[in-house]
């Protein structure tokens, strides 16, 4: 990850943070995530073996 600039004023990353850690605990427990905008998913979070499985599936 790279380093804060001194001179730069950086958003609070607190809501984010919290919103990923239950979405990491999600994916821990099994569950998938998913993510939608306008009402429809545009992604899914899933854990890397999901993920890898997927990718397997498709031939990549």
């Amino acid at each position: 990850m790279r380093q804060a600039n001194a001179g730069r004023a950086y958003a609070d990353g607190t809501a984010i943070e919290s919103v990923l850690s239950e979405f990491i605990e999600a994916v821990q427990a099994g569950n998938s995530v998913p993510l939608a905008k306008d009402g429809e998913v545009v992604a899914v979070v899933v854990s890397p073996e999901v993920a890898e499985a997927g990718r397997r599936a498709l031939g990549q």
